[in-house]
């Protein structure tokens, strides 16, 4: 269908089509609905002291959770997400420290910590969940590094990380470390 001589250079004339007109006015109502509704921009992220000479915590964070190979930039931001969302644990870690150059053992430090028992559960949990604090206030310190990724890392990814591709979860899953070796 061909459009009539008159009316082509009719319409070449007009400056706004009904098309242009609605795709502005949803395009207006669509930026004036979300003005005060930015998304949230993620803030850079801090860059951990090259060297940093109070290891404290993190040595109480090894003797707690039984390991050594933990990462020192996990542990700072741990010891700052308590210093800032519960000091009433972070008042007790210098306690924790003293005991554990006292005690051999995750259990025994546990079992000497007292009134500074809560605190010592809090610093596991925090390295274990990858989290300090509980609901909406808690902060997630670590996700990929959590300790409790480590029991399924042979195997698994954590969930929401790509495992290789479409389909990949139909491919035979790897033999345990133990039958490995």
């Amino acid at each position: 269908m061909s459009i009539p001589e008159g009316l082509d250079e009719h319409r070449r004339g007009q400056g706004l089509t009904r098309r242009g007109f609605l795709l502005a006015v949803g395009s207006v109502s669509l930026l004036a609905a979300c003005r005060d509704k930015a998304p949230a921009v993620a803030a850079p992220a801090a860059t951990a002291p090259a060297a940093k000479t109070d290891t404290a915590f993190l040595e109480l964070s090894c003797a707690l959770t039984g390991k050594t190979d933990l990462d020192p930039a996990t542990a700072d931001r741990i010891e700052q997400a308590f210093a800032h969302l519960q000091p009433e644990l972070h008042a007790q870690f210098p306690t924790l420290v003293t005991l554990a150059g006292q005690v051999t053992g995750a259990q025994a430090l546990i079992a000497a910590a007292g009134d500074a028992k809560p605190a010592a559960l809090a610093v596991i949990t925090a390295w274990y969940t990858g989290t300090v604090g509980k609901g909406v206030h808690a902060v997630t310190v670590s996700y990929r590094d959590a300790l409790m990724q480590r029991c399924v890392d042979d195997g698994l990814s954590p969930p929401t990380y790509v495992q290789g591709g479409p389909g990949w979860w139909t491919a035979e899953p790897p033999a345990p470390i133990r039958a490995r070796a």
